[in-house]
């Protein structure tokens, strides 16, 4: 579990990295996206449970499961999966 911080160093940047697979997921190309905050999960690599400042039109937040695979299998991290219409105050959950 964790807020992001600078100790989060394993984790910066995973949520760029999927950026483009998100938008795809919702059908929507987001002026601004931001990581709030994440949970993690390790796995076979590691799941993050991630909730993301979304803002298309209205101001809103997502919740995004990104996998990052063991850094031997040389993967790119990938979109599990998205819930969106979620505010601020959603408790981050396993989806």
């Amino acid at each position: 579990d964790g807020s992001l911080s600078a100790g989060s160093r394993e984790f910066r940047g995973q949520e760029e990295a999927v950026k483009a697979e998100v938008e795809g997921k919702c059908g929507k190309n987001f002026s601004k996206y931001i990581a709030d905050s994440f949970k993690s999960q390790l796995v076979a690599g590691t799941n993050y449970f991630v909730k993301v400042r979304a803002i298309d039109t209205g101001d809103g937040f997502i919740h995004v499961r990104i996998y990052v695979a063991l850094p031997h299998t040389k993967q790119p991290p990938s979109v599990h999966s998205v819930q969106q219409d979620k505010t601020q105050e959603d408790e981050i959950a396993y989806f």
